[in-house]
């Protein structure tokens, strides 16, 4: 397992931050390529190119980003997805992710960081549906996945709340219980698939090597015990994701790595023990305190120390 960030759409600029950092693997957001927007997948051919200028340049793409159900757009609450394409199966939806994972494929990429960002349905009684509607369009994209040898890392959306909507939240007395189900404006809960839980049964129902887990160590969030869960997805893990946060929800504030609640140490352990090959990328590292700050630099610095005293056990 290496550090890998994401690159930007300047070639240069990313070949030049990986250089100061002292990363050499970078994964790219196809949502930010021409026809994304429009199509629901980006151009291969621009993808194509852009992977292989950033190869040019001494780094290693193996991974990209994007989101589901996120075309054609529908009105919804902020921070999710509307779920009405689960209920529907809305063709033009499942036939561009299908071409986003045959292009991803066609250009050499094997993993993809992908948000399931959808929100739960207004009315509790459709929620089973959603779920049915979910499993359905999965086991319609995994034999495309393995065809083109792409294993999906599902992200759950365990989620803090922003400044202001967690004040308001405390003191009105919501608890980490309330996750699934509170909603306010602002916010973007619930969602169908919040936690460890949600993604546990979309994987071991849609069996498929391809179906597997983003392990993000947000999953402590809403309560994860998250190197039990190293532990648990194994070989279904196709990338990781590194955050530190002060509390649970709903109280949690993110900050840097290594000075808040997480066991990092533990979970960078379980990951070599179950020989995860993949991308380490620190994210969500809060605010600078200072002028100048490099809260980026300093998290691969610390990754980086984790990483090196495993060689020394």
């Amino acid at each position: 397992m290496k550090i890998g960030i994401g690159a930007s759409t300047d070639v240069q600029a990313t070949a030049e931050r990986c250089e100061q950092l002292g990363v050499e693997r970078v994964f790219i957001s196809c949502a930010s390529l021409p026809g994304y927007k429009e199509n629901g997948y980006p151009d291969a051919g621009c993808l194509r190119e852009f992977k292989g200028k950033l190869e040019d340049n001494g780094l290693e793409v193996p991974s990209a980003t994007y989101w589901f159900a996120k075309w054609p757009p529908r009105p919804w609450r902020d921070g999710s997805t509307n779920p009405d394409i689960l209920l529907t199966r809305d063709r033009r939806c499942i036939d561009a992710m299908l071409r986003m994972i045959e292009i991803l494929g066609e250009v050499g990429i094997t993993s993809v960081l992908h948000y399931v960002d959808i929100g739960k349905p207004l009315n509790p009684d459709e929620e089973e549906a959603c779920w049915e509607g979910l499993i359905d369009i999965y086991r319609e994209l995994m034999p495309v996945a393995e065809a083109n040898g792409i294993g999906i890392g599902n992200h759950s959306l365990h989620r803090l709340l922003q400044d202001g909507v967690r004040e308001r939240a405390v003191a009105g007395g919501v608890r980490i219980g309330d996750y699934g189900s509170y909603m306010t404006e602002g916010w973007g809960g619930p969602f169908l698939v919040g936690t460890w839980k949600e993604l546990r049964r979309l994987i071991n129902t849609v069996l498929s090597p391809s179906n597997g887990v983003t392990l993000c160590t947000g999953m402590d969030i809403p309560g994860g015990d998250v190197p039990a869960l190293v532990v648990e997805f194994a070989d279904k893990i196709h990338f990781c994701q590194l955050r530190d946060h002060s509390d649970r929800w709903p109280a949690g504030r993110e900050g840097p790595l290594g000075e808040g609640r997480v066991n990092l140490p533990a979970i960078i352990t379980a990951l070599r023990d179950v020989n995860y090959q993949g991308i380490l990328n620190p994210e969500h590292l809060g605010q600078p305190r200072y002028p100048g700050e490099n809260l980026e630099a300093k998290a691969v610095a610390y990754v980086k120390s984790l990483l090196a005293s495993l060689e020394n056990k």
